[in-house]
C-alpha cells in the first residue's frame, strides 16, 4: 500500500511513494539528541534532529531477550521484495501491517535465510547437515541434500554451520559458504546451491581448536555478495598479526571455487560486511583500519579507502550491506550514546557523504540491546532494536525507520478510550481531510491481532477541526486495545495510536511448575483456547486447540519454555519448567 494523498502526523505509517525516499545527502556530523517518550504499539516518533526528518516507528510490543526481535545486522530479516519480513525462524510478518501471518516450521528449518532472488523462499541451513528450503506461500518444507564429512560412508560432522552466524548466500542465490567442525579441525565446505553440488573442501587444522559450539580460531567464513570470493575473519581475539594461527590472521580472501588464497584485506578484524562501492567494484568495509575508524577494502587488492576517521566510529556498532539493491552504501550504527548514537548510511566512495536515518536512542549497555540495524534490500527503510532509554536488564522493543512522510489527515488530538459504566468511549480530532473516506474502529485483546467493530463515515474534503465519536458497547472483559484504521477512497489506508482500556482482569495460573507429564490451568472453563509452546530461543515446538484445562507436556524434552495461552480474547503468557 502506498500514500500519495493524505499527510499524517506522527501516528502510524509512513510511506514513501510521494516524497523523498532517502534522508538528505550531507557530511557526516556528530548529533545528539535527547530520548523522546517511548513510541505506543505501531506507532511512530519523528526524530527532526538530523537533516532529513526521520519516522521511527516501534513495531513490536516487548521483547524479553528472545523474541520477537531480528536476529543481527548481517542476516536480511525482510524478503528479497520487502514485502514480508521474519523474526529468527519463527514468526513471519506483513511488512506495512506488521501483523503476524503465520508461524515457520522452525524445528525443520532453523536457522534460515531468505533467498536473495525468490520472494517466496526461505533456505534452512542445519547443523545437522541438511539442506532445505520453504515456500512461505505454499507451507511446504523441501529437503535438498545432506553435507557428509565423508559422503561414501555417509559420515556427519560433529557440527555444520552458515557464517557460524555472519555467513551469507550470494546475491544471485548460487553460492554459500559453510564451516564443518571434525574434532578440533575446521573445513570450508563451498555449496553450489544452483545443483547442490560441493565445490569445494578446505581443511584448517586445529582451527575448530576446542569450543563445542563455534570455531574458537575463525569469527567467520562468508562468501561476498558476487559469489566470487570466500573471507575469512580470523578470531581477533585469539590471533593477530603478532601471533597468528599456523600463519593466518585478519581478514582474508579466497577464491570461491577452490580455496585459493588471494590477500589479506586487513590484518584485524572488526565489525564488517561485504559490499559493492560506488565505482562497482566489490569491497569488504569494517570498522578499524591503520588510519581511520571506517575503511572499505577493495577485493581486486587494489587498496583501501578511509570512509571516515570520526572518533564518532571509534566505539562499539555494526555495519550491515544488506541493502543488495541499493549498492555503493554501508549501513552503520554507533551503539554508544556518548558517541551521539546515530545510524547512517556511509556512501562508499572517498566523498565522506552519508545520509542520517536518525538516533537509535538505546542506551545499548549489553549486547542484546545493541540495535544491530539492517536495511531493506532497497535500503530505504532499517530495523533496529533499542530500549528506548530504559535500563531494564532485557527490556527492548523493535523499531522501523524512514523518511517521514508529509503530513495529510493532521490530527490534533489522538485517539483516547474511556470507560462510560459497561462501555467504552472513543474520541479523536483532525484538523484536515483529503480523499477521506471512512474511519474503521478496530479493537484487540493483546494489542497485536485486531478486528474491525465499527464504521464511522468521513466528510470527503474539508480543512476545518472536527471530532469524531464511537462507542463500543460490547468490550471485552480484560484488556482492550482499540485504533483507527483511515481508508482513502482509493482504498489506502493509514492507522492512529492505540488507546488502552481495561475491565475486570482476571489472572489465570498453572501447576505443577516444574511437571514432568501435565501442566493444569488453574480455571474451571471449558472454552475454546489455543495454546502455543515455545523454546528459549523462540521456535514454536506445540501447538494445541482444546477446551481441556489439561496440557500434556511428556513429549517435551527437558527444560524450560514458554506457553502462550489465547481464549476469550485474552492472552497470557506462563514460563514453566519440564523436568
Amino acid at each position: 500500500m502506498k500514500r500519495c494523498n493524505l499527510i499524517f502526523l506522527l501516528l502510524g505509517f509512513t510511506f514513501l511513494s510521494f516524497g523523498q525516499t532517502y534522508p538528505s545527502d550531507v557530511q557526516y556530523s556528530t548529533i545528539t539528541a535527547n530520548t523522546p517518550a517511548l513510541p505506543a504499539l505501531l506507532s511512530s516518533v519523528t526524530d527532526n534532529s538530523v537533516p532529513t526528518d526521520i519516522s521511527i516507528k516501534r513495531i513490536t510490543e516487548y521483547s524479553n531477550g528472545w523474541y520477537p526481535h531480528h536476529e543481527y545486522s548481517k542476516i536480511q530479516p525482510w524478503n528479497s521484495d520487502a514485502t514480508i519480513y521474519k523474526f529468527y525462524s519463527v514468526g513471519i510478518y506483513d511488512a506495512d501491517t506488521h501483523q503476524e501471518i503465520g508461524n515457520l516450521p522452525g524445528g525443520q528449518l532453523y536457522p534460515t535465510y531468505w533467498s536473495n532472488t525468490n520472494p517466496d523462499k526461505l533456505w534452512g541451513f542445519q547443523e545437522s547437515g541438511d539442506i532445505k528450503s520453504y515456500s512461505v506461500a505454499n507451507n511446504t518444507v523441501t529437503t535438498h541434500t545432506h553435507i557428509y564429512f565423508d559422503a561414501a560412508n555417509q559420515t556427519d560432522y560433529d557440527l555444520l554451520k552458515l557464517g557460524p552466524g555472519e555467513g551469507n548466500i550470494d546475491k544471485n542465490d548460487k553460492y554459500v559458504a559453510f564451516v564443518g567442525k571434525k574434532n578440533t579441525n575446521m573445513d570450508v565446505i563451498v555449496l553450489d546451491l544452483t545443483n547442490m553440488n560441493i565445490v569445494h573442501k578446505e581443511t584448517f587444522a586445529g582451527a575448530w581448536g576446542n569450543d563445542d559450539s563455534a570455531p574458537q580460531y575463525v569469527d567467520w567464513v562468508s562468501v561476498s555478495q558476487s559469489g566470487d570470493f570466500v573471507g575469512i575473519m580470523w578470531n581477533h581475539n585469539e590471533t593477530s598479526s603478532d601471533n597468528p594461527f599456523n600463519g593466518h590472521y585478519g581478514v582474508e580472501l579466497y577464491n570461491t571455487t577452490d580455496m585459493t588464497y588471494l590477500r589479506r584485506l586487513a590484518d584485524y578484524g572488526n565489525h564488517g560486511d561485504f559490499g559493492y562501492a560506488v565505482n562497482g567494484k566489490e569491497v569488504f568495509v569494517q570498522f578499524w583500519g591503520p588510519t581511520g575508524t571506517v575503511n572499505m577494502y577493495y577485493l581486486d587488492g587494489s587498496g583501501r579507502v578511509v570512509l571516515s576517521s570520526d572518533d564518532d566510529f571509534a566505539g562499539e556498532g555494526h555495519i550491515s550491506c544488506r541493502n543488495l539493491n541499493r549498492p555503493g552504501w554501508a549501513y552503520i550504527s554507533q551503539d554508544e550514546v556518548a558517541r551521539s548514537g546515530q545510524i547512517v548510511a556511509m556512501k562508499l566512495d572517498d566523498s565522506g557523504i552519508v545520509e542520517h536515518f536518525g538516533h537509535h536512542f538505546s542506551l545499548a549497555n549489553s549486547y542484546l540491546k545493541s540495535p544491530m540495524p539492517v536495511p531493506t534490500p532497497n535500503g530505504d527503510k532499517v530495523m533496529f532494536k533499542s530500549d528506548f532509554g530504559d535500563n531494564g536488564a532485557d527490556v527492548i522493543y523493535v523499531f522501523e525507520a524512514t523518511v517521514a512522510a508529509p503530513l495529510p489527515v493532521e490530527w490534533l488530538q489522538p485517539l483516547t478510550a474511556h470507560k462510560q459504566d459497561n462501555q467504552v468511549a472513543l474520541l479523536w480530532t483532525v484538523a484536515q481531510q483529503i480523499n477521506n473516506d471512512k474511519f474503521i474502529v478496530e479493537r484487540s485483546a493483546d494489542g497485536i491481532h485486531f478486528e474491525a467493530i465499527q464504521t464511522i463515515h468521513a466528510d470527503g474534503n474539508f480543512t476545518l477541526r472536527k471530532e469524531f465519536k464511537a462507542l463500543d458497547t460490547t468490550p471485552n472483559k480484560g484488556d482492550n486495545y482499540y485504533r483507527i484504521k483511515q481508508i482513502d477512497y482509493d482504498g489506502e489506508f493509514d492507522y492512529s495510536n492505540i488507546a488502552f482500556v481495561r475491565f475486570e482482569p482476571r489472572e489465570l495460573s498453572i501447576y505443577p511448575n516444574p511437571a514432568t507429564q501435565e501442566i493444569h490451568l488453574d480455571t474451571p472453563k471449558e472454552v475454546s483456547r489455543q495454546i502455543d509452546i515455545f523454546n528459549t530461543t523462540g521456535q514454536l515446538v506445540k501447538q494445541l486447540s482444546q477446551k481441556s484445562t489439561t496440557i500434556p507436556i511428556g513429549d517435551l524434552p527437558k527444560g524450560i519454555y514458554w506457553m502462550r495461552i489465547l481464549e476469550e480474547h485474552q492472552s497470557f503468557m506462563k514460563r514453566f519448567i519440564r523436568e
